[in-house]
């Protein structure tokens, strides 16, 4: 018979999901928002940049 919640022992604690924890972490959230936005800003400047056809020179 499976324990609720309110008849487990007071010592037991339940293990925090690993998902909550990163975001329960403000700082990692803080870092990944920067690097995401880093890697997506600099991947699409290169890529329009690579896309501009070769100027022609008078």
């Amino acid at each position: 018979m499976a324990q609720d919640d309110q008849t487990a022992a007071p010592g037991a604690e339940e293990e925090v999901p690993l998902g909550q924890r990163l975001y329960d972490n403000p700082f990692l959230l803080l870092v990944a928002g920067v690097i995401v936005m880093l890697v997506f800003y600099t991947g699409w400047g290169i890529w329009e940049i690579m896309q501009v056809p070769p100027a022609t020179l008078p």
